[in-house]
C-alpha cells in the first residue's frame, strides 16, 4: 500500500518523534509541509495528516496545504501531539476532511513536551513525552489504520 503522512512538526519535534518510530517499521512517505510545500499526494492510498496542537487546532500552515493538495475520496487518518487535555483538537482538520468527501479512519493523539509562552517560565509541560509507549502505541494505531 502506497502511503504518506503529511505533517508540521516545529517546537520540539514531537510529533516528528511519533511519526519516525512508524516510518522505522513501515514503508510510509514523511512529507513535512515546511520543506516540501508542493508535494503532490496523488496516487497515495492512505494519506496520514500530523500535527502539533497550535492554539487548540492543527498547524494553519497543514491546513492551507491541504486544502490545496489532499485529493477529493482520500482515505485518511489524523496523529497529533499536545501539551494539554485532549478535546476535540482534530475538529479543523475533520471539517476539512469530510469537505473533501474523504474516508476519515481514525485518529491517535498524544502528549508531547512543550514550553510554548508561560510554560516556558516554569519548565514547560508534558516533560519526557512522547514516551516509548506512546511511540509504540502510534505504531499500533498505525498498524490497525492499515487494516482498515
Amino acid at each position: 500500500m502506497k502511503a504518506a503522512i503529511v505533517y508540521y512538526s516545529k517546537h520540539h519535534g514531537n510529533t516528528k518523534r511519533v511519526l519516525d518510530a512508524i516510518a522505522g517499521k513501515y514503508p510510509v512517505e514523511l512529507i513535512n509541509v515546511i520543506d516540501q510545500p508542493d508535494a503532490e499526494l496523488e496516487g497515495y492510498e492512505l494519506i496520514g495528516i500530523a500535527s502539533g496542537i497550535y492554539a487548540g487546532s492543527f498547524a494553519k500552515p497543514l491546513l492551507k496545504y491541504l486544502k490545496k493538495y489532499l485529493p477529493v475520496k482520500s482515505r485518511v487518518f489524523f496523529i497529533s501531539t499536545s501539551a494539554g487535555p485532549k478535546p476535540d483538537y482534530e475538529k479543523s482538520v475533520r471539517k476539512l476532511c469530510i469537505g473533501k468527501e474523504c474516508d476519515v479512519l481514525g485518529g491517535y493523539m498524544c502528549l508531547g513536551f512543550n514550553t510554548f509562552g508561560p510554560t516556558k517560565l516554569f519548565g514547560g509541560t508534558a516533560k519526557g513525552h512522547p514516551t516509548r509507549e506512546e511511540l509504540d502505541d502510534a505504531v499500533s494505531f498505525y498498524e490497525d489504520i492499515m487494516n482498515k
